[in-house]
């Protein structure tokens, strides 16, 4: 355990604020209650105003109490928060509101996290948030509302406020309807502008998944309950700190005057709408436009439902780029200029495939498979993409798959003009020299570590690994050598996995994406 002194002194602190708290504190807001892992300064009310601070860490030992064994102090995590008593359930329709002000001081600067490559800028991310709305699970964070100095105040990596407003008071309203089904849609606004907005998905899945993110791609998760905390967390680099480089503890570093943040007007209401009066107007004239073009809306009634989503993408082809690609509240203003132009009757009908396109055949092993790191993200051409399963039904110690898919993307024929699959297990030297005489090799990585490289060759539309399979099997230990199946003749298994949990449509690079899919459907065949 490192020394800290500073946490040392943290309890005497928290007797402190305890003793002056007591006697002038207003109550919490409505509903909420005190996190019991909040460090040495514990959040307290005056005027309406909440008042969270942390400093550098000043963390809570307490346990989890999950079996784990294992304590925010442990984990680097430093926190200040209040929890609403309440848990959400699926089917609840939300809104979570309040008013926030982070310290004009506030200095965070965020870290460069490959992990987030495809998600924020440059994969700048923050270790800091100060709102999350979370599954019962441990690292089942579905939601976060983060803040550093180069990315502000964020909402999935839609900006809520600008780092030069820091000081100044704003709102973030987050409604959604919690679902485990297509029935889902999720708003967040800030300052009564809309940020972010998704519709007809299930939102007890975090858009944005990654393990210092609070979250397991590889996992099936499908949380039923969710809580919503306030107040800032400062995570940590975990008790594994020392396996990574540049890190000289498992903290992060909170600026020496600490950092605080006041919250206002906080309020959790059941029973909301998506839509507002005036954009249900909008949406109904929308409707009404795609039903007298011969379209097939759902309802004319106002009410955003699968079948209008459907009609507003397939009731006529517009130009490639001149549509957003879904329907919901950021984009229904396009939607409804567009189709209320006169000359949109006379352009051809769409094509009706947006409800069509998961009909890819189920596997025969289901496998859940998550990209846990994306080097290379969008539509470049090449492909550097980690992954890591678990295969359904398998053999504890050969149930999981570990590998990285490199190659390079050819978007004119939506395929790969080269193609390898990488297993991230370690091999001995008797295992790389065995390997070499089935004809397989290896590369090694700037840590010294060797690791085998399946070359698949191509043939118009079909990837083949080298011969020989059987006997690189018996050339690798148990672990290693139960992944070789499924990458040289049964990847069919893994990309039908990725389509019928969805996800696919969460891979980072669009060639990838791309590949998936056609893998799925039948249209490319990668070895049997």
């Amino acid at each position: 355990m490192l020394k800290n002194p500073i946490v040392g002194l943290a309890v005497g602190a928290l007797m402190v604020f305890a003793t002056h708290a007591g006697a002038t504190a207003d109550p919490l807001p409505k509903g909420f209650e005190r996190h019991k892992f909040n460090g040495s300064v514990r959040p307290e009310v005056k005027g309406g105003v909440t008042r969270f601070e942390i400093f550098d860490r000043q963390c809570s030992h307490v346990d989890y109490g999950d079996g784990r064994g294992e304590n925010d102090c442990l984990n680097g995590n430093v926190r200040s928060t209040i929890r609403y008593t309440r848990d959400m359930k699926v089917g609840d329709s939300v809104e979570y509101k309040f008013d926030f002000r982070l310290d004009p001081t506030f200095a965070y600067k965020g870290w460069q996290n490959n992990s987030a490559n495809g998600f924020y800028p440059d994969g700048w991310d923050s270790h800091l948030r100060f709102a999350s709305w979370e599954g019962p699970a441990i690292h089942n964070f579905i939601y976060m509302l983060k803040a550093d100095t180069r990315n502000g105040v964020n909402f999935l990596a839609h900006q809520c406020q600008k780092p030069e407003d820091f000081g100044k008071w704003a709102t973030l309203s987050l409604k959604i309807r919690w679902a485990n089904d297509d029935s889902g849609w999720v708003t967040a606004s800030c300052d009564n502008k809309v940020i972010y907005a998704a519709e007809g998905e299930a939102t007890n899945q975090a858009p944005h998944c990654w393990e210092s993110n609070e979250c397991e791609p590889q996992s099936n998760r499908d949380p039923k309950s969710f809580n919503f905390i306030l107040g800032p967390v400062m995570m940590g680099w975990g008790n594994e700190w020392k396996n990574y480089d540049h890190h000289t503890s498992q903290f992060d570093v909170v600026q020496p005057d600490g950092i605080g943040i006041d919250v206002r007007n906080v309020s959790v209401t059941r029973g909301v709408s998506g839509y507002s009066a005036e954009q249900a107007v909008l949406l109904k004239r929308l409707q009404q436009q795609l039903a007298h073009l011969g379209c097939k809306p759902g309802n004319v009634e106002g009410k955003p439902d699968k079948a209008t989503r459907q009609a507003a993408l397939s009731c006529r082809k517009f130009e490639s780029g001149s549509l957003p690609q879904a329907l919901n509240l950021t984009t229904l203003q396009a939607f409804a200029d567009a189709y209320a132009k006169p000359e949109t009757a006379s352009l051809p009908s769409g094509k009706a495939a947006a409800g069509t396109e998961d009909v890819s055949p189920k596997p025969r092993t289901y496998i859940k498979l998550g990209e846990m790191l994306a080097m290379k993200t969008g539509k470049d051409t090449k492909v550097n993409s980690n992954f890591f399963g678990k295969i359904k039904g398998a053999k504890k110690g050969q149930n999981e798959l570990d590998f990285i898919v490199l190659g390079q993307f050819d978007y004119t024929d939506n395929t790969f003009s080269q193609l390898s699959f990488l297993l991230q297990d370690n091999l001995s030297k008797t295992e790389v020299n065995a390997a070499a005489k089935c004809g397989y090799g290896t590369i090694r990585f700037p840590d010294g570590t060797d690791h085998l490289e399946i070359g698949m060759q191509r043939s118009g539309n079909t990837f083949s690994s080298p011969p020989r399979t059987d006997c690189l099997i018996q050339a690798l230990g148990k672990r290693p050598a139960s992944q070789v199946p499924y990458l040289t003749t049964g990847f069919a298994d893994l990309a039908k996995s990725m389509v019928s949990d969805g996800g696919w449509k969460k891979l980072r690079h669009e060639g990838l994406k791309i590949f998936v899919k056609r893998v799925a459907d039948g249209e490319i065949t990668v070895g049997g």
